[in-house]
């Protein structure tokens, strides 16, 4: 994330995400066809390096394309993805493991990465301002013979190619050390997904150990958390932008981006409620209806903050085109989260139980949460006048 971001705001964002689509595809391939563990997680893990363009460069796309009024309802079309993914994932791969073979699924990944590579390469129009007008530059240069011609944007800037480079690839660390609002509302965003992964890392283990379901019913029990995702992409989404101009009202017409963090009051409720009813849930031994139930306010409350936020990082940054990095640095923080912070559940559990430990992390969520929320919708406009981007 901190490559892809800052490649596609240097040289655009088109090629970036075909790319990055298409070697994610190609690790794939060794992914289907290892023979051993060590070749499987080299190719899942540069496959995660390479092929994670598209989780990131969205936001400057959006930036790119839609006015600050619409962001809300973008950012929650562009959601779809990252956030129904995990959804439909598990159901799709545990039927394909049960019946065709766990080798299959990342044959399917394969055709479906090649199949994206293709679209963005031949039908997808380059967003990105500045790769636009170079594109039109480099166009006049062959059409006049004038190889001296350069764009408005190179017009003052007299650094190598180089240090371009090096000055844009920075970008991301450089928010993330230096903008308390990307810091913050990125350990945010890391605190839902770490608790969004031991949900998906323990669920599936739960049906079949305790409630002896078959690997491909136990998939479907993600629908809990996908009703959930899909009804707050439909309610946060369509009322974001309207709450914005609601407050801006209230506000004497004062427009400030940090109305759109207003849903992290439901959000930093919703997601230590659904931990602790899941665990107390697992720990009793309820019917399997009650623990699929728990995922819905989990769904609903991680919509609730990654909206938001996504969607504040986007309108703030994006007036200094760095739309694509600040989301970059933000969700660095969230799938590092996501990806390690499943690791301690199981040690966790076998201490404290489902029950407790569950507990435990809900009083731990709402205190940072709730914190980090009241923080910045109250205080957000003096941090972020304080704290300008220093790139």
């Amino acid at each position: 994330m901190f490559i892809h971001a800052p490649l596609s705001e240097l040289y655009g964002r088109k090629y970036v995400i075909a790319c990055s689509n298409l070697v994610f595809a190609i690790f794939n391939i060794g992914c289907a066809w290892a023979n051993s563990v060590n070749t499987f997680l080299a190719c899942r893990f540069l496959g995660g390096i390479l092929g994670c363009a598209s989780l990131v460069v969205g936001g400057g796309a959006i930036s790119d394309m839609f006015r600050r009024e619409d962001m809300g309802a973008a950012s929650s079309a562009f959601a779809l993805g990252p956030l129904m993914g995990p959804v439909f994932g598990p159901v799709i791969g545990g039927f394909m493991a049960e019946r065709v073979g766990w080798r299959w699924t990342f044959r399917l990944l394969l055709i479906l990465g090649c199949f994206m590579s293709a679209i963005f390469f031949f039908i997808v129009d380059e967003t990105n301002a500045p790769a636009i007008l170079r594109k039109k530059t480099y166009k006049k240069r062959k059409e006049l013979g004038r190889p001296e011609l350069i764009s408005a944007l190179d017009e003052f800037n007299r650094r190598s190619p180089g240090q371009i480079f090096w000055h844009g690839i920075s970008r991301p660390i450089t928010l993330l050390c230096t903008s308390p609002a990307v810091l913050f509302l990125g350990l945010y965003m890391a605190i839902a997904f770490a608790y969004l992964y031991i949900f998906l890392t323990t669920i599936t283990d739960v049906f079949t150990s305790i409630y002896h379901f078959s690997t491909g019913i136990a998939g479907l029990s993600y629908l809990g958390l996908g009703t959930g995702l899909m009804s707050a992409l439909l309610t946060v989404g369509s009322t974001n932008d309207k709450l914005v101009r609601y407050l801006t009202e209230r506000n004497n017409g004062v427009r400030m981006p940090e109305f759109r963090l207003r849903p992290l009051l439901l959000s930093c409720i919703l997601i230590p409620v659904a931990m602790i009813w899941y665990g107390w849930a697992v720990q009793r031994r309820a019917h399997w209806f009650a623990v699929v139930a728990s995922m819905f306010p989990l769904g609903f409350g991680m919509v609730s903050s990654m909206l938001p936020i996504q969607t504040y990082l986007i309108e703030v940054y994006g007036q200094y085109g760095l739309a694509a990095s600040a989301t970059a640095a933000g969700n660095c923080l969230r799938m590092t989260a996501g990806a390690f912070f499943p690791l301690v559940a199981p040690t966790l559990f076998q201490h404290l139980d489902y029950g407790w430990g569950t507990t435990l992390l809900g009083l731990l969520a709402l205190l940072m949460c709730a914190g980090m929320a009241l923080t910045f919708i109250f205080f957000g406009h003096k941090l972020r006048e304080r704290f300008p981007p220093r790139v």
